[in-house]
């Protein structure tokens, strides 16, 4: 019995110094953890490649003349190609006007329309430029009103000038404004290929088949190339317009 509580007692004093070493290396272990520093030790990482000090950078150098030749080079082409491509235009725009305008003169059709058209111009010229002078005639009768004549007479032709000048050169400034707002919307939005192709083709339908179109419909010749102008004008600058909005 006593061999027996001898060994029992040597058994439980093992766990506990077994249990006083765990519990002395937790704690240990804590500390370390909770009182540890970061050391950053410098690693040299090795290089692929190192440059050389004393390189003179010879190939970098012909490289970029090569590169500058060769740039130099397209560009002198692509300017070549451009004026060839820009008096090949020139010329076949100019072979073709020039047919269609001797072909033009050939029509009778189409000349008789011109004149009528012109004619028509003037006649709505002088027919304006009439009742500009009426209504400077009509507003001129104030000086009526003026005791003496003489001073009635100047007022009367100052207020005439002054009335037709106004009008004629707010109608000359109107019509140049008008010119030259189309002028810009021709440079903006038909400045093209495109456009110098439909000019030829629709001014050589008209006086190729001008006999055909009049009996078609009765309707000047030249008054409807510039209405298919006016017409093709208004749908470039309106697809132009779309494009730009749903860009």
């Amino acid at each position: 019995m006593r061999s027996e509580k001898e060994k029992l007692r040597s058994a439980n004093v093992t766990i506990e110094e077994c249990q006083d070493k765990i519990r002395c290396l937790t704690q240990q272990r804590d500390y370390a953890r909770t009182h540890q520093k970061i050391v950053e030790i410098p690693v040299e990482k090795p290089v692929l490649y190192k440059k050389c000090e004393a390189c003179d950078r010879t190939a970098y150098q012909n490289a970029k003349a090569r590169y500058e030749t060769q740039k130099e080079q397209l560009a002198g082409q692509y300017k070549a190609k451009t004026v060839m491509f820009q008096t090949t235009l020139f010329l076949l725009a100019w072979y073709s006007l020039t047919t269609t305008l001797f072909q033009a003169v050939q029509s009778d059709v189409f000349l008789s329309d011109c004149k009528s058209f012109f004619n028509d111009l003037a006649s709505f010229i002088q027919t304006f430029v009439g009742w500009t002078i009426d209504a400077g005639h009509s507003a001129a009768q104030i000086s009526t009103k003026i005791p003496n004549a003489f001073i009635a007479g100047m007022v009367y032709w100052l207020l005439l000038i002054l009335i037709v000048g106004i009008c004629m050169a707010g109608t000359g400034m109107l019509a140049i404004l008008i010119e030259i707002k189309v002028i810009e919307l021709y440079k903006k939005n038909c400045w093209d290929v495109i456009t110098l192709l439909m000019i030829l083709t629709s001014a050589v339908v008209i006086i190729y088949f001008g006999e055909s179109i009049k009996k078609v419909m009765p309707i000047n010749l030249l008054f409807l190339l510039l209405f298919i102008q006016g017409i093709y004008l208004g749908i470039r600058c309106y697809l132009n317009t779309l494009y730009w909005t749903n860009r």
